[in-house]
């Protein structure tokens, strides 16, 4: 069987791809096994956020005599929670299910694997197309500590499915999933210890976002142990056991169950992409900006070619193949990560966009930063949301914001007014002059926006550590 494209994968990244090319005109298979919905409906970010509010909730309901109420004992029900979680991601499948099932597309519910760079095994069925769009997604990484695979752990996609509450947990990793994760299972009783190799975590982004959340998790009770390196498991009765070395200092952790969250790798094992002749790089498809592998009329997108595992990202990477390999001879559409954006839906919440410290002083691009906390922000304090700050980066030159980053109070929300202005190329004057509502969350931005605005203008070099902005010129000194 023919068709014009065939997309394997029917997750957000891969349907993406299929509405895309469809809307072109082409006649466009999907190929996916099942069960239908991918990552981020089924065990992703839906379900996990879904669960997360029904922490957040309890931990305001332990919070009641700060706000001046009488307190209610709050217990946690995990089975209901679940449940309700249940029956969202079915009425979310069930929207994606009924998308993919269209008749706009042909929908085969097997295995692939490709038997050569043009044509494709499918369950009893060999597809041939003028191009085809990788979209399997990821799977949790193996990690070979030992003892680990021995005493058995969870992966995330076991402790969404938990309906009794562990008493204790060690949680390893320090990433989105592992701090969402650990957070929830804090606030609902289990006493967790959160076990991380790097100095901090989020290792990736800059230090300073990452302590406010650290600092919340031990507050509300969990053990977080960051520069920690991990030696070996064993099993003591019914619990399991990690030795390890923290600050120097051998010492064991133990706990009822392990919570594995140590990252995800490219679900490509069993494609046969030897067969395809595709450049894979350490286990991740290589791709360049306009999606396509080494072969010119094969392309991947999402967490496959491991740029970004994030669901915005992955559905504009499905859209830019979708058009690309409808019309792979005239001007091709680019992926551009300038916007770039995550968030962390942790208490405090993380959210960036752009350049980070961290990249700007690797790439040895200058930049200004200028901060400024939520402890001394009105409408913060009257919530009693005081964790975290905003940062903003620009060029020392004109303004520009060449980053944006907050950790604090509805984060996921605020980080859009940046991500709008960079956008349109803004800069911290723009900001300085929008008008914002008072009191409100967002008007923060304008605390560090105003600074810098008066910093670039006047040409003043202020010192990182005198107060809250720094500048730095591109040049690296140790």
């Amino acid at each position: 069987m023919t068709h014009d494209v065939v997309i394997i994968g029917g997750g957000s990244a891969g349907y993406a791809a299929a509405r895309t090319a469809s809307d072109e005109g082409a006649d466009v298979g999907i190929i996916d096994h099942g069960p239908l919905g991918g990552l981020c409906i089924l065990r992703g970010c839906m379900p996990t956020k879904t669960i997360l509010r029904s922490s957040d909730v309890m931990s305001l309901m332990n919070r009641a005599e700060e706000f001046g109420l009488k307190p209610v004992p709050a217990k946690a029900d995990l089975s209901a929670i679940i449940s309700r979680k249940a029956h969202l991601i079915g009425e979310f499948a069930n929207d994606r299910i009924q998308a993919l099932k269209d008749s706009l597309f042909t929908l085969y519910e097997e295995r692939a694997a490709f038997l050569s760079p043009h044509e494709i095994q499918v369950g009893s069925h060999k597809l041939t197309a003028k191009a085809f769009i990788i979209s399997t997604g990821s799977v949790v990484s193996r990690v070979p500590i030992s003892g680990l695979e021995e005493v058995g752990y969870l992966t995330s996609d076991e402790a969404l499915e938990l309906r009794d509450v562990p008493q204790s947990m060690i949680v390893l990793g320090g990433g989105p999933v592992a701090l969402e994760l650990a957070q929830f299972f804090q606030r609902i009783g289990t006493l967790v210890t959160l076990i991380q190799r790097s100095a901090h975590v989020m290792s990736q982004g800059d230090e300073d976002l990452a302590h406010p959340v650290e600092a919340r998790f031990r507050e509300e009770g969990m053990t977080v142990l960051t520069n920690t390196r991990l030696h070996r498991f064993t099993q003591d009765g019914t619990h399991k056991v990690a030795h390890l070395t923290h600050e120097g200092k051998e010492k064991t952790v133990s706990a009822e169950v392990i919570l594995q969250a140590l990252g995800r790798r490219p679900n490509i094992e069993s494609l046969n992409v030897e067969a395809a002749r595709i450049e894979v790089r350490q286990g991740k498809i290589a791709v360049d900006d306009t999606m396509r592998t080494s072969q010119p009329h094969i392309y991947a997108v999402g967490d496959v070619n491991g740029l970004h595992e994030i669901v915005h990202i992955a559905i504009q990477q499905g859209e830019i193949a979708g058009w690309n390999a409808i019309h792979p001879r005239t001007s091709p559409r680019r992926y551009d990560d300038r916007l770039k954006t995550q968030v962390v839906f942790t208490d405090p919440q993380i959210a960036g966009v752009g350049l980070s410290e961290k990249e700007c002083r690797s790439r040895k691009i200058p930049y200004r930063v200028a901060t400024y906390p939520f402890a001394d922000h009105g409408k913060s304090l009257t919530l009693g949301e005081t964790h975290g700050h905003v940062k903003l980066l620009a060029s020392p030159e004109n303004g520009k914001i060449l980053g944006a980053h907050i950790v604090g109070p509805e984060a996921a929300e605020l980080i859009h007014e940046l991500i709008a202005v960079m956008y349109y190329q803004g800069t911290v004057h723009d900001v300085a002059r929008m008008p914002h509502y008072h009191p409100t969350l967002a008007e923060i931005v304008t605390y560090p926006a105003e600074e810098l605005a008066g910093l670039i203008n006047s040409g003043s070099a202020v010192q990182r550590g005198k107060d809250s902005t720094a500048l730095f010129t591109g040049d690296v000194h140790p």
